[in-house]
């Protein structure tokens, strides 16, 4: 950015000349007042990133001066001089919200310091105001992030369906944003003010699903000791997603058909049928058309769920994307952690964007917000970075064999423990990751010996 501006509030003028001539060597844009009425009429007129004001002035005192800028411009910093015994005021000053103070007699290298400190929380506020007005520029719905030609196409469905009743297909890898997309449609839509349940259609058997989406009546099942309503039901006037939709078993295929084409379900173990008015967006890493050639999915519900598609990219194949999306997660994760960290170095960066993302989206944000926390300084670099993403290949097959000399179970346990690594050991994401359920993942890591 250009040059920080500076306004100094002081009137004894040596010590005025001095503090301009000073800051002014370091490179600020300085002006100079000598009473806090001049240095009000100043502010209205030009914008300065930071005063500097003494705290005895003629007329108004450096107390009014800042409470009458921080009712002007809250996002002037403020930095008050002040004697020795009066510290006690400075601190009710930095309570008014001074950012810092200075204590006469100082020397120019104290000041120096003072104000660079300070200004640099000026750049950090201003970076993330820029990067802000970046991302609202570029069409973001619940944190989807994008400016590529496909997230782009991505916006305008979202635009166009909002407003409908129509069934919407989402269909993506894992880690994409499948749901990121059914809340973004949810809430901009009418029925914002509606319940917004999701559900995971891989997580449940096919009982328990049926029971879960359709509800139960007392004595339908063993265990059943009380009426139970369904997320159908609770979802009435909203949106139910369905996460993994190509996980439902066929027995329940018929029941969704009919509860899609009639608005009409049926608790377990009754015999009334109930009337809902519910939107379905449903989601899926599945290649549905392959399924239902092959028999595992039922046409009709394949249509009647097929009414709007929206196919979610892999990050891979925009990579364009990818510095504005880790950006994204930094601001995220640095407020999150309260990490003074402004950006992310050329090198790092390059790194992300030749990286593969087999997890797409969401291994991009566990990465960024694992080197937020590792980071020591004041933009993310390679050394915060997991191996995976500094070297590819090397990661996968570290020994100096050749791939056809390693068994299949090797390369399988490595694969797993770094995406155990990278989520932290979170089986819930790390099964996502890998596209597959939690108890298949426990299933393998029994099998490997990983727990």
């Amino acid at each position: 950015m250009g040059k920080y501006t500076i306004l100094i509030v002081e009137d004894d003028q040596r010590m005025n000349q001095a503090l301009l001539h000073i800051l002014s060597k370091k490179g600020y844009a300085v002006e100079s007042v000598d009473s806090g009425e001049k240095a009000l009429e100043r502010i209205r007129q030009t914008r300065f990133d930071l005063v500097v004001s003494d705290l005895k002035l003629p007329g108004m005192d450096g107390m009014e001066v800042l409470k009458a800028i921080k009712q002007y411009d809250r996002t002037i910093l403020f930095v008050i001089i002040t004697a020795y015994g009066t510290v006690d005021t400075a601190v009710s000053a930095m309570k008014q919200g001074a950012e810092d103070y200075i204590l006469k007699p100082f020397d120019m290298e104290e000041l120096r310091l003072v104000v660079e400190k300070t200004l640099e929380k000026r750049g950090l506020f201003l970076d993330n105001l820029r990067l802000q007005q970046q991302l609202e520029k570029k069409y973001t719905f619940e944190n989807i992030v994008g400016t590529s030609e496909s997230m782009m196409g991505v916006f305008k469905t979202i635009n166009r369906v909002k407003e409908s009743r129509s069934t919407v297909l989402i269909r993506g890898e894992t880690g994409t944003g499948k749901e990121l997309v059914a809340r973004a449609i949810h809430f901009n839509s009418a029925r914002a003010l509606k319940p917004y349940l999701p559900v995971n259609c891989a997580a449940l058997n096919e009982d328990l699903m049926a029971s879960e989406l359709f509800g139960h009546v007392k004595g339908a099942f063993t265990g059943a000791v009380a009426d139970k309503r369904g997320l159908f039901e609770a979802a009435d006037g909203g949106t139910l997603f369905l996460d993994e939709i190509g996980d439902v078993g066929q027995g329940l295929q018929q029941t969704f058909l009919r509860a899609l084409e009639k608005g009409e379900i049926q608790p377990v173990g009754s015999f009334q049928r109930k009337i809902v008015s519910v939107r379905i967006i449903a989601a899926t890493n599945k290649n549905l058309e392959a399924m239902v050639e092959q028999g595992g999915f039922r046409k009709d519900l394949y249509y009647r769920l097929n009414v709007v598609t929206i196919d979610l990219p892999p990050l891979r194949q925009r990579k364009e994307d990818i510095g504005l999306l880790a950006a994204h997660f930094l601001t995220k994760y640095a407020a999150q952690n309260n990490k003074n960290i402004r950006g992310i170095a050329p090198r790092a960066l390059r790194l992300l964007e030749n990286y593969s993302w087999p997890g797409n989206v969401r291994e991009l944000e566990n990465i960024i917000e694992r080197a937020t926390l590792f980071e020591l300084t004041q933009e993310i670099t390679p050394d915060s970075l997991p191996q995976v993403v500094i070297e590819p290949c090397t990661v996968l097959d570290p020994s100096p064999f050749s791939m056809e000399t390693t068994s299949l179970e090797a390369v399988s346990r490595r694969h797993i423990v770094r995406i155990l690594e990278m989520t932290n050991h979170n089986k819930t994401q790390a099964s996502k990751l890998l596209g597959i359920d939690r108890s298949t993942l426990w299933r393998i890591m029994n099998r490997l010996k990983l727990n």
